[in-house]
């Protein structure tokens, strides 16, 4: 699997290694198509106020064609810039959390979430609930690790908005200071095409606002965004540190609208029904005196 790839795995399995407390004995229902191509690509990558979206977009685009599903999963094939077609497969399975509570967790990467699934008829909504329900180090435990390797973080909330469009997933974190090898670790594991990204040795003041948004009548994965606010220090010189990532499903743009002709405008438009009238008047005086 590609490295970009394994960072989009990384980043939806990150916010949403979790699941609802329900037996799966009734039906499942899924909300996007099968035989359908779904294109998700990168929308921005802004680093210094730079984007960097053209030179790393064609790299990181991938194709998602879900083949089958059933009542806990669905299998679907991943075609990279290279036109290597991988198949996957996610599944929804119990995991024991605690003595005899059990929650159903995306085994894969989660491009889509079920609309109901087993006795939860709104799975969406309760997937929002369970998230603003359960306990912090319960969700980020087993997917984000050694998180306190990114610093000393002052500040972690995880928590979900679930509206008629989507449902959000969102992080948001403050840190005073980051550990001096923390992004550049993960920009590692990035392959920017030897753009030679400069990171700062030096972060602090680090805010952090991570949302993953799943549409809510497809349940199809929309888009993934983070957001960094921060100062960043290197060889003495300082300044803003901002980084703006965006990736997502490729929506084409709507059709243009029908044209509809412009009328002929004159810059005297009574003459024309005065001139008709002229003919009109003219063509029965001379039957007249021809007569």
């Amino acid at each position: 699997m590609k490295k970009s790839l394994i960072f989009s795995s990384g980043v939806l399995l990150l916010i949403f290694s979790m699941a609802v407390i329900s037996p799966v004995n009734a039906t499942t229902t899924w909300g996007f198509e099968t035989d359908t191509t779904y294109i998700f690509e990168l929308k921005t990558l802004s680093i210094y106020d730079t984007d960097y979206k053209l030179a790393l977009q064609a790299n990181t685009t991938m194709r998602i064609v879900f083949t089958d599903t059933n009542a806990t999963g669905y299998n679907y094939t991943v075609t990279d810039f290279q036109n290597t077609v991988t198949p996957n497969t996610t599944l929804f399975m119990p995991v024991e959390v605690s003595e005899g509570v059990y929650f159903y967790l995306p085994q894969g990467l989660p491009i889509a979430l079920p609309l109901s699934f087993g006795e939860v008829p709104d799975y969406l909504g309760a997937f929002g609930q369970f998230i603003n329900q359960t306990d912090l180090n319960l969700l980020l435990g087993g997917s984000m690790l050694n998180i306190t390797d990114f610093g000393n973080i002052t500040y972690m909330d995880l928590y979900s908005v679930y509206t008629e469009d989507y449902l959000y997933g969102k992080l948001d974190l403050f840190a005073p200071k980051l550990n001096e090898t923390t992004l550049t670790n993960l920009m590692a594991d990035f392959d920017t095409g030897g753009m030679g990204i400069s990171i700062p040795t030096n972060i602090t003041d680090f805010k952090l606002n991570a949302t993953v948004a799943y549409n809510a009548t497809s349940g199809l994965f929309d888009y993934f965004q983070i957001i960094i606010d921060s100062i960043g220090e290197q060889y003495g010189y300082v300044d803003d540190f901002n980084v703006v990532v965006k990736y997502g499903l490729y929506v084409p743009p709507p059709p243009p609208p029908p044209t509809t002709p412009t009328p002929t405008e004159t810059d005297f438009p009574w003459l024309v029904p005065i001139a008709v009238l002229s003919i009109i008047s003219s063509g029965i005086i001379f039957r007249r005196k021809k007569k």
